[in-house]
């Protein structure tokens, strides 16, 4: 389950924020994220939050289902779990 209470689907075009993003994205917002490296871009819905830390160099961290991750470019390994993207809050 998500923290919205939906059934988790890692194949969904869905994202967890960041508890520590501030401010927080309600469940049901959507957001066109890009890719940096490739210029794909992929329309993705708020449903769950994240343990994991704003750091630095990951000021809005989005954690993506793989899917989605996989749709943007992204290699599912786990050395290269990472690609920088752009974010726009469409509502």
């Amino acid at each position: 389950m998500t923290a919205s209470g939906e059934v988790f689907d890692n194949n969904a075009d869905t994202v967890a924020t960041s508890l520590s993003r501030q401010p927080q994205l309600p469940f049901g917002t959507l957001v066109q994220v890009t890719n940096v490296a490739n210029g794909r871009s992929l329309t993705v819905r708020v449903n769950d939050r994240g343990t994991f830390v704003q750091t630095p160099q990951e000021p809005k961290c989005l954690d993506l289902t793989d899917g989605a991750f996989s749709r943007l470019g992204g290699v599912l390994d786990p050395d290269a779990g990472h690609i920088v993207v752009t974010q726009k809050v469409l509502g």
